[in-house]
C-alpha cells in the first residue's frame, strides 16, 4: 500500500475526514484537525507518493469528445437550462456569479451577482481543507418562471454568530422588469441555517415533476447529524414554495414522510453525508454522495429512505467513531427500525494495489440526447484522482431494475484536462463543468474554470 500513502491524505482532505464524536447538540463544533494531513499526505508540496490514477479500474467505455463552450470562470459548479424555451443556459460560478450562456457564448453582463453577500470563498480555511466548498451552490427556476419570474438560489453567507463558520441560505429572487437580469433587491429568504463548519453543505436545488422544490444538505462534518431527524443536515428536503405552513415562509407537502411523525417535516430522505450534486431524470431523483474513508456512492432518492450514513459507507460497514469502513456483517436498520438503503453504484478511493481510483463523486443525469452510445446511461463524474494535476474522470452507468449499476469509463478524445465540478443537461446536450487548475494550484484564486459540451 505504499502507492496509496502519498494520496491517502488527499482522500481525507477531499472527504473532509474527521473523527468527531456526537455532542449534546447533535452538531459538530470541534476544530476537525484530525482530518488535517496535507492533501498529499506529506508536507503539502506534492513531492511524496505516487498519485498516478489506475486507468484500468473501470471497464473501458465509449469514446466521446469535449467541445469547449465557455471559459474565464473560476469554479463553474452548475449549468441550468432556461425554462422559457430560449436557447440559453445559466452557469453558476461558485464565487458568487450567475452567467448567461447563449449561442454567442458567455454574456459579459451577469444574470445575478451575489459575490458581496457570500463568505470570503477560499479564504481563512484550515490548512487541511484543500478546496472551499462554500459559495454559490445552487439555482432552480420556478416551473412557472415565464409567468411569475421567480427563481431560487442556495449560497453561503457570513456568520452572524462567532460560534458558527457561516450560514447556508435558500432564497427566492425575481427577474427584473426587462426579463434579462435578476433583481438583486427582490430576495426573500426561505431558509437561514447556521453552519458550524466549513464543509459538507451540499447545495443542489431542483424542482421535481410534482412542482415541489428539493434541496440537498450535507452532514455539516458531523456524521451523526445524518441519522438525527431534528436537523435538516444530512438530508434531502422538500418544500412547497407556493404555500405557507404556519409561520414558515414556505409550505410543507402533506405527503412528506415525517409529517405527523418524529423529526423535521421538510425532510424527504436522510442518512446522507455530502450529496454534492443531484438531478431529476424523469421522475427519478439521483444523487451522488461523497464518501469519507474508502467509498463513493450514488443513490436513487425516494421518500422516507434512510441511506445509511454514518452506519454504512456505500454497501460497507462504517465505524463513525474511527472513521473507517470495512467488509463484514453490517447493521441493516437504524435505531428507529428503518432499513438502510444501499446505493445503486459505488467505487473505491483506491484499487487493490493502492493506486487511486478517484475522490468525490459528482452526481450527473440520465443522458437522453445526442450521443447514441450514451443513450439512457447515467453519466456522472469523479472530481479528481490526483492532487498535483487536473485528473477528473467521466463515468457512464447502466441503470438496472435492482442491484448495482454496471459502470464504464468514458474515453475522452484527447484526454480530460479538468477536475470535474458538475454536469449539466440542456435538451439533447450534456455538459461537463470543471477547472483546469490542480488542487495544488489553489483553483479558487484563478480563472481556470471551463464548460465543455459532450460530443460523439
Amino acid at each position: 500500500m505504499l502507492r496509496a500513502a502519498g494520496t491517502a491524505g488527499l482522500a481525507s482532505a477531499l472527504a473532509g475526514c474527521s473523527g468527531d464524536e456526537r455532542n449534546q447538540g447533535g452538531e459538530n463544533t470541534s476544530d476537525g484537525s484530525d482530518g488535517g494531513d496535507a492533501p498529499n499526505g506529506s508536507d503539502g508540496d506534492g513531492s511524496e507518493g505516487n498519485d498516478e490514477p489506475d486507468p484500468t479500474f473501470f471497464e473501458q467505455g465509449p469514446t466521446v469528445g469535449l467541445t469547449e463552450v465557455a471559459t474565464g470562470l473560476t469554479s463553474p459548479n452548475g449549468l441550468i437550462p432556461a425554462v422559457d424555451g430560449s436557447d440559453k443556459r445559466f452557469i453558476i460560478d461558485q464565487v458568487g456569479i450567475i452567467y448567461v450562456h447563449d449561442a454567442d457564448g458567455l454574456r459579459s453582463t451577469p444574470f445575478l451577482d451575489l459575490s458581496d453577500r457570500l463568505v470570503a470563498v477560499g479564504e481563512g480555511l484550515p490548512n487541511w481543507i484543500p478546496y472551499d466548498e462554500r459559495g454559490l451552490l445552487g439555482l432552480a427556476f420556478h416551473p412557472e418562471y415565464e409567468e411569475n419570474g421567480q427563481f431560487y438560489v442556495r449560497y453561503s453567507a457570513p456568520a452572524q454568530d462567532p460560534d458558527t463558520d457561516h450560514r447556508e441560505i435558500l432564497s427566492e429572487f425575481r427577474v427584473a422588469s426587462d426579463g434579462e437580469v435578476a433583481d438583486p433587491d427582490s430576495e426573500r429568504i426561505l431558509l437561514d441555517m447556521p453552519w458550524h463548519r466549513e464543509l459538507h453543505q451540499a447545495g443542489t436545488i431542483e424542482f421535481g415533476p410534482d412542482g415541489y422544490l428539493y434541496g440537498s444538505l450535507g452532514d455539516g462534518l458531523n456524521p451523526f447529524n445524518a441519522q438525527e431527524l431534528d436537523t435538516l443536515m444530512g438530508s434531502i428536503y422538500r418544500i412547497d414554495v407556493d404555500d405557507r405552513t404556519d409561520d414558515l415562509p414556505y409550505g410543507i407537502p402533506e405527503d412528506n414522510p415525517l409529517v405527523g411523525e418524529e423529526g423535521r417535516d421538510e425532510i424527504y430522505a436522510w442518512g446522507l453525508r455530502n450529496p454534492w450534486k443531484m438531478a431529476f431524470s424523469g421522475d427519478r431523483l439521483i444523487a451522488g454522495d461523497v464518501g469519507q474513508a474508502m467509498w463513493e456512492e450514488v443513490n436513487v432518492i425516494e421518500s422516507g429512505n434512510n441511506y445509511g450514513w454514518p452506519l454504512k459507507e456505500g454497501t460497507r460497514c462504517h465505524d463513525p467513531q474511527l472513521g473507517t469502513s470495512s467488509d463484514g456483517e453490517c447493521v441493516v436498520e437504524s435505531e428507529r427500525g428503518e432499513p438502510l438503503v444501499d446505493p445503486v453504484l459505488e467505487f473505491p478511493h483506491f484499487d487493490e494495489e493502492g493506486y487511486p481510483v478517484g475522490f468525490a463523486v459528482i452526481g450527473g443525469h440520465i443522458h437522453t440526447g445526442s450521443i447514441a452510445a450514451l443513450d439512457e446511461s447515467y453519466v456522472f463524474g469523479v472530481y479528481t484522482s490526483s492532487f498535483s494535476e487536473p485528473a477528473g474522470r467521466l463515468i457512464a452507468a447502466t441503470p438496472q431494475e435492482s442491484g448495482q449499476w454496471p459502470m464504464q469509463e468514458l474515453q475522452v478524445d484527447g484526454g480530460i484536462d479538468i477536475q470535474v465540478l458538475s454536469l449539466g443537461q440542456d435538451g439533447s446536450d450534456s455538459y461537463v463543468l470543471g477547472t483546469r487548475a490542480a488542487l495544488s494550484e489553489d483553483p479558487l484564486s484563478q480563472q481556470a474554470g471551463v464548460v465543455y459540451r459532450l460530443t460523439e
